[in-house]
C-alpha cells in the first residue's frame, strides 16, 4: 500500500526543517565561531547592528514564531534560557515590553529604537547558540508529533494569512540575516572570509 500525499507531505516538512536547521547553524558556527568579542559586537555605525544582534534576533524570532504557530511555549521560556545565560550585557533589551507583531517580542530587537542596539552585547556566545540548538531540536519534536490538520491550520502571522506550518518553518528570515552577516564579517575580516569558504 502506497503512503498517502499527506504524509510524504509531513515527512518532506519534517526533513526540509531538520536541513536547513542544520544549514543555518553551519553558517552561523562559520560566521562567528573564530570572531572576537570586540569583532562579535563590531558596528558599522552608531544605531547599525552587530554580527551579534543578527545572532539573537534570528533563533529568537524562529522560536517565537514557530511557538506562535503551533500553540506552545516558545523554547525561549520553556528551558528558561533567560535564567541559563549571562545576560547583564542585554538587560537593556528587557526593557522594550510587548510584541512587535502577532508572536514576536520586542526584546528580540525587533520594533526597537535603534539607538537600543548599541548598549547590547553579545553574552557568552557558547550559552546562547546552546539555546538556539535546543530550540531547534525541539521544534523538530513539535513537526514530528504534529497533526495534518495543525500543520494546515490557518493562522494570521505578520498581517496575513498563512498555514501553522509555512509560519513556523520559514527559514527565509534567518538567511536573510545570514546575508546581512556575511556583509558584515567582510567589513571585519576582509574579502573571502564569509561562510562559503569555509
Amino acid at each position: 500500500m502506497e503512503p498517502s500525499p499527506k504524509l510524504e507531505f509531513k515527512a518532506y516538512v519534517v526533513q526540509q526543517w531538520r536541513r536547513d536547521a542544520q544549514r543555518v547553524r553551519q553558517h552561523v558556527d562559520a560566521l562567528v565561531g573564530d570572531l572576537t568579542a570586540a569583532e562579535l559586537n563590531w558596528q558599522a555605525g552608531p544605531g547599525l547592528h552587530s554580527m551579534w544582534h543578527h545572532v539573537w534576533h534570528m533563533f529568537l524570532v524562529l522560536d517565537h514564531y514557530f511557538a506562535g504557530a503551533f500553540g506552545t511555549r516558545p523554547v525561549w521560556e520553556e528551558g528558561n534560557w533567560r535564567s541559563r545565560i549571562h545576560l547583564g550585557s542585554m538587560t537593556k533589551a528587557f526593557t522594550q515590553a510587548g510584541l512587535a507583531n502577532e508572536f514576536v517580542p520586542r526584546f528580540s530587537i525587533c520594533d526597537v529604537p535603534d539607538s537600543l542596539v548599541d548598549d547590547l552585547k553579545a553574552p557568552p556566545l557558547e550559552q546562547y547558540l546552546a539555546y538556539a540548538d535546543d530550540m531547534l531540536a525541539k521544534s523538530s519534536l513539535v513537526l514530528e508529533r504534529a497533526s495534518e490538520e495543525e500543520l494546515a491550520r490557518v493562522i494570521t502571522a505578520r498581517g496575513k494569512l498563512v498555514t501553522a506550518v509555512e509560519c513556523a518553518t520559514d527559514f527565509c528570515h534567518p538567511y536573510r540575516h545570514i546575508g546581512m552577516m556575511e556583509d558584515l564579517r567582510g567589513l571585519i575580516r576582509g574579502p573571502g572570509k564569509g561562510s562559503a569558504t569555509r
